[in-house]
């Protein structure tokens, strides 16, 4: 089978430094996840920050390093390009890989901070028959697929409610949360947002977001201050209740039963908790791309999935400063 080499720009915690991290188990950077797979080489690594470089090369024994994005691209000529720089630099990342007849491209979220970044760069890739996969982690990850199928097959019933929590940014961090809202329930109407960590000037607000889908279900999600990290989803249907915890680490299953306290009555009773897989995600990405490449597959979360997380993002924000409801376009 073909072998493919790979070049990664950005090296810090998701493209190399959670691998030396103690506390993190499973593979959680692009880079591991080259080491992981039997088909990839990482052949080059790109950072401005010579330490990091420096300390990127020597742990994956990579030889070829570079701090410039197209001197890297001009040399080594690879196959895929893992964008793990920070967001602002993204479009351009991307952009830059298309130019140099990069073959497949692995994003890291968001796919850019400008909607119209995104789409032209999208419709570029397109044009050119080169998949990129955005690394929205979750849908990559066995226990959050688990329960999108439990939702399409309608074990949970019709489903009443959905909330969450998230931090650090509404394109940063909230993206996530769009796109694994997007993911179970389908395509986003319009939005209602509204500021909600107090002094947020920041050109990526946290903000608390009603979602509306197509179908009419509403789901919340409120922003909090990133004095700590939290992301979750919290799930209500007639017939149960899933909630994703932990920042996905964990996801638990309520069924309906007779209520323990009360006669005649029926609540909510902890059936089972699972893993939510995030772990072994990664390594799944990667071969997602080799799939792309082999022509055996389509990617898992696409670039045209990366754009519809942003336009609920950028509409979020739209909301929050017209203090109106705003479509998705």
């Amino acid at each position: 089978m073909t072998e493919y080499r790979a070049a990664m720009i950005g090296c810090g915690k998701i493209g190399s430094e959670f691998a030396s991290d103690p506390l993190v188990k499973g593979t959680y950077t692009h880079a591991g996840a080259y080491a992981a797979s039997s088909r990839v080489q990482l052949v080059a690594v790109c950072d401005a920050n010579p330490v990091r470089l420096a300390a990127c090369g020597d742990l994956w024994h990579v030889a070829a390093r570079f701090t410039d994005a197209r001197e890297m691209l001009q040399a080594v000529r690879p196959d895929i390009l893992s964008v793990c720089s920070p967001d602002e630099t993204h479009a351009a990342m991307i952009a830059l890989a298309l130019e140099h007849g990069v073959r497949a491209i692995v994003a890291e979220k968001p796919v850019a901070v400008d909607v119209n970044d995104a789409r032209r760069i999208i419709g570029r890739a397109s044009a050119l028959g080169v998949p990129i996969v955005v690394n929205y982690t979750r849908r990559f990850a066995d226990g959050h697929v688990r329960v999108s199928e439990m939702i399409k097959q309608d074990m949970l019933g019709d489903i009443q409610s959905v909330a969450g929590y998230y931090t650090k940014g509404v394109r940063h961090n909230g993206t996530h949360w769009f796109d694994l809202a997007r993911f179970f329930f389908g395509e986003v109407a319009d939005v209602l947002a509204s500021a909600s960590v107090a002094g947020d000037a920041s050109n990526d607000p946290t903000l608390s977001v009603e979602l509306r889908f197509d179908g009419g279900l509403r789901a919340s999600l409120v922003g909090c201050n990133s004095a700590f990290s939290i992301f979750e989803m919290d799930i209500v249907g007639t017939r149960g209740r899933i909630r994703l915890i932990d920042s996905g680490h964990s996801i638990e299953l309520y069924n309906v039963a007779d209520s323990p306290h009360y006669s005649g009555y029926r609540s909510l009773s902890a059936a089972e908790t699972w893993p939510g897989g995030m772990g072994e995600a990664m390594p799944k990405v990667i071969a997602n791309c080799v799939a792309c490449l082999d022509g055996t597959g389509v990617p898992v979360c696409s670039g045209q999935d990366g754009l519809a997380a942003l336009e609920v993002a950028v509409a979020s924000q739209l909301s929050s400063e017209r203090r109106q409801r705003v479509a998705i376009k």
